[in-house]
């Protein structure tokens, strides 16, 4: 049973009408028009059985350390060494770390001129 089902049989079991006509609202308007127009399945974007991945921290965090790399879009061989270079760097960390290596990161001394 998808959410959407799940939510309206909880809504009838409790007799909340103004809800089920909001739920007919939300259906026609949105659900139904993506996947006709758009095909969109409702199923896609439901994380009610999906526990694995219920935010997209992971994808934010790539894409953060992306911008940090290019802060300017760089031409297509630029990209491939700097991917290649962090390739290399991150399996370099990962097997100093296997190691039971670890470094430190300096902390930035704070230069207060008063």
């Amino acid at each position: 049973m998808d959410i959407f089902s799940l939510i309206k049989t909880k809504s009838i079991e409790k007799n909340s009408c103004q809800f089920l006509k909001f739920l007919e609202y939300f259906y026609e308007t949105y659900l139904i028009v993506f996947s006709f127009t758009i095909g969109y399945d409702m199923k896609s974007w439901n994380y009610y059985n999906n526990i694995e991945h219920i935010t997209n921290n992971a994808s934010e965090s790539l894409n953060n350390s992306l911008n940090k790399l290019f802060p300017m879009k760089p031409n297509f061989y630029e990209l491939i060494n700097k991917l290649k270079e962090q390739e290399h760097l991150s399996y370099y960390d990962y097997q100093i770390k296997i190691k039971g290596i670890w470094r430190m990161k300096k902390k930035k001394k704070n230069k207060n001129k008063n």
